[in-house]
């Protein structure tokens, strides 16, 4: 033992080192031959200059006395195969890393030694070296600070002329390898929070800046082909396609989140080059075919409801008052020209008015805005003021409205943003109405018409605002409220229906403005949403016809939490993806009969109904509703010996034949077998049972096979053998869909099961339809008696009164 804990101690010790050393100096050239050795001595180096750096000092005097990173250097220099490069780069980064003294690193970064090993051209085409030299750069950036930046720059006078590790780095900020794209970042922000003046200089002018409209344009690619996925009229299936737009989405966020990063850095000149570049490659250009200035500017081709959701996402996360303000004073130009105009109207001064747009556009001055010239097959600048020419043109053209509230209405309703919040498609009008709301909320956006969703300038959409729309006289908008709120009780009203995750989203939005409204509807709006409402109770009601009525209960249990959780959601966590999820959602549903689509048909008809019960509590209660107790209807007659055996019999087990009736099976793997049929209902639950009678027991039968009661359909005798009964079984397994969370729909769902039953004769055959039926009939009244008090009209009423007592 004391053998090797010498040896250890000896290995990191002074000599051993500058034995080492001299092994590595007296290496003339690097090749096939010897590259191992050289591999070894540099990875024993780097041990024992780690182990030096924290417990003697003597090793890392050595170390600079020795000039050892001039070595590494020249070991790079002569060799022959770029095999050395990445072992010597991983065991730099080790040590780099793991450096604690100030005054190792900056003896590290200092005599060119880092910016030699970056500049050595490398050859990145094979293998993983792109990796482990980003790696590098990584380790170095993480050690740097404002007193050792100095010396990874080369100046002239005071000015920076180059900056080797961060333009190199540079040049993989768009590799396919996720790894090192965010290595990259990381190195970036890094350098970023430590920067003095003259390297903010060096950054944020060319040729280094292209970097950010780099980063810009990339971003601009990947939102074009987000919009292809959305938009694209291959035959796929939704999930699929939601599968696909999730994944390019997530990269979209992970490229804001760096943008955001960057702002947060808090530099002038950094945050000033990335939100112009924001702001000239992607918001604007995104903005300008929503301002519907009557031409098709700078498009770039990408629909409406990807523009409302990239916009919204990215003032949502990287934010910022330029970006807001910027995007405000755009989108709500005409609305604030008109406030303008009553202002000069009423007081003869615009001084201080609600309606000056000029604050909020004051960022974008003199930006000029990259966009598509379709005639040039390329890229075309148009100047900020320009494009403000033609709003202010717009807005003079319609001056013959007599100033009217009724007239500014239409108006509104008719240009810009507004046009598309009441856009016959829903989810443009949800995207419309999701980013207005995400400037309303946004802490950073300054001089917004309070008016214009009926909240204070101090106070929050979402924050207790009551009913601050309403306290606001002579506004434009006030009027239009209700037209807000009754294009999305169409929504929930259309014929026919809209998909259940499209009800939800537009019931979020509803609890949203109806706690503005003081949870108010005008009449007009009330007679709307008790016809909706209506529609919703029928369609649960049908389903108490379906093969799942025996899984409402059940379902109600599950989907009300998820309901007031969705409909609770805070705004600030809501991601605007499901925009573009309702796009894709709205495709023909198979009329082929299957208990799977069944299923989902049924889930579907108890989540809209408790939505509509919910948005009624909300309404005339002005609260949303705890999950109810359904109580299961007394099954105190039903409690006999031979009900608890039917009920809990499993395959393999013994139940009592009963009133079983006799018929035969054929098995494709057991042959003809003679059996009993055994049907039974116990409250809201039901069986079918086929059951081999015991070999000792003569009153007892071995079950073989179980189904449940209400997914049999109607049974059906066949039209050519009297004696045949036709059952279809339900095969699907719902427990899986819950499971599954998020992936509620199934692509590929399981067929049913067939059964085909032969009887002695007709009669006993139209005896066993009819006890199926006479048993799934008493069934479906537990399951009708359980649920009657949540379909009354009065329940709310009722609700009321439990609360009082």
């Amino acid at each position: 033992m004391w053998r090797s804990l010498w040896r250890s101690i000896d290995r990191f010790s002074l000599q051993h080192f500058k034995s080492v050393i001299t092994e590595l100096r007296q290496i003339k050239v690097v090749n096939a031959q010897n590259r191992d050795t050289v591999v070894d001595l540099l990875q024993t180096i780097v041990e024992i200059v780690t182990y030096g750096d924290r417990q003697d000092p003597l090793i890392f005097e050595c170390f600079m006395e020795y000039q050892v990173l001039a070595e590494f250097v020249r070991v790079l220099k002569i060799s022959t195969s770029s095999t050395i490069e990445a072992p010597l780069l991983q065991y730099l980064s080790i040590m780099i890393q793991n450096m604690d003294s100030e005054h190792a690193i900056y003896y590290c970064l200092s005599n060119d030694y880092v910016n030699n090993i970056v500049a050595h051209p490398y050859n990145f085409d094979a293998g993983d070296l792109a990796l482990y030299y980003v790696s590098f750069l990584r380790a170095v950036s993480s050690k740097i600070s404002r007193d050792t930046l100095c010396l990874l720059v080369k100046v002239h006078g005071d000015v920076v002329v180059s900056f080797p590790m961060y333009t190199e780095a540079l040049k993989f900020a768009q590799h396919e390898e996720k790894m090192i794209q965010t290595a990259i970042r990381a190195l970036t922000l890094n350098i970023y929070n430590i920067c003095d003046n003259n390297v903010y200089q060096f950054i944020t002018t060319p040729p280094a800046s292209i970097y950010f409209s780099d980063l810009v344009s990339s971003l601009r690619k990947q939102c074009l082909q987000l919009d292809a996925l959305v938009n694209s009229s291959e035959d796929k299936c939704t999930h699929q396609r939601n599968k696909d737009i999730f994944l390019k989405t997530d990269k979209i966020v992970d490229d804001l989140f760096y943008f955001k990063d960057m702002l947060s850095v808090g530099e002038s000149r950094l945050s000033r080059v990335v939100t112009q570049n924001l702001l000239s490659l992607l918001i604007l250009p995104l903005l300008l075919p929503l301002l519907k200035l009557g031409e098709n500017k700078g498009s770039y081709n990408i629909s409406a409801v990807t523009s409302l959701y990239i916009v919204s996402r990215l003032l949502q996360v990287v934010g910022g008052k330029h970006l807001i303000n910027g995007v405000a004073g755009l989108l709500l130009y005409h609305y604030m020209a008109l406030c303008q105009r009553d202002a000069i109207a009423t007081n003869g001064d615009i001084a201080g008015s609600i309606g000056d747009a000029s604050p909020l556009l004051h960022s974008l001055n003199d930006i000029n805005i990259k966009v598509s010239d379709h005639e040039a097959e390329g890229e075309k600048e148009i100047n900020i003021n320009y494009l403000l020419q033609h709003l202010n043109v717009q807005t003079s053209s319609n001056s013959h409205f007599d100033g009217s509230p009724k007239d500014d209405n239409v108006y509104i309703e008719r240009f810009g943003i507004f046009a598309y919040l009441f856009s016959d498609n829903h989810s443009i009008s949800l995207a419309s109405l999701f980013l207005l709301l995400t400037l309303a909320e946004n802490k950073d956006l300054e001089h917004f018409p309070a008016s214009l969703l009926g909240m204070s300038q101090s106070q929050g959409l979402m924050n207790n605002c009551e009913s601050a729309f309403l306290k606001v006289d002579g506004s434009i908008l006030v009027g239009l409220m209700p037209q807000i709120l009754k294009t999305l009780l169409k929504v929930l009203a259309c014929q026919p229906p809209v998909s259940p995750p499209m009800q939800w989203h537009t019931g979020w939005f509803l609890r949203k403005l109806l706690q503005c409204q003081g949870n108010k509807l005008t009449d007009d709006n009330i007679h709307l949403f008790n016809t909706s409402y209506e529609q919703s109770r029928e369609c649960l009601q049908k389903e108490l016809d379906g093969c799942w009525f025996d899984h409402i209960p059940d379902t109600i249990g599950h989907e009300w939490g998820s309901c007031k959780k969705a409909l609770e959601l805070q705004f600030h966590v809501k991601d605007p993806l499901f925009t573009l999820e309702l796009e894709i959602c709205q495709q023909a549903i198979d009329g082929n009969f299957n208990s799977c689509f069944a299923w989902e048909r049924m889930v579907d008809a108890v989540k809209v109904f408790i939505l509509h019960l919910q948005l009624k509590a909300l309404i005339f209660m002005g609260c949303l509703l705890e999950k109810p107790s359904l109580e299961s209807p007394s099954d105190s007659d039903l409690g006999k010996t031979y009900s608890r055996d039917i009920s809990s019999a499993s395959f393999g087990s013994e139940v009592s034949l009963g009133s079983g009736i006799p018929c035969r099976i054929a098995f494709s793997y057991a042959g003809v077998r003679d059996i009993y049929l055994v049907a039974l209902a116990r409250g809201i639950s039901g069986k079918l049972i086929l059951a081999e009678k015991h070999p000792f027991r003569s009153q007892r039968g071995i079950v073989i096979a179980i189904a449940p009661l209400a997914g049999l359909s109607q049974p059906r005798i066949d039209e050519d053998h009297p004696t045949w009964l036709h059952l279809q079984i339900r095969e699907f397994e719902p427990n899986f869909v819950k499971a599954k969370g998020r992936e509620s729909k199934v692509s590929t769902p399981p067929a049913d099961g067939r059964w085909t039953l032969g009887f002695h004769s007709a009669k006993a055959c139209e005896t066993a339809r009819l006890l199926i039926l006479e048993e799934t009939c008493k069934q479906r009244s537990s399951v009708e008696s359980m649920l009657a008090p949540l379909l009354r009209e009065d329940y709310l009423v009722n609700v009321l009164d439990r609360q009082g007592d």
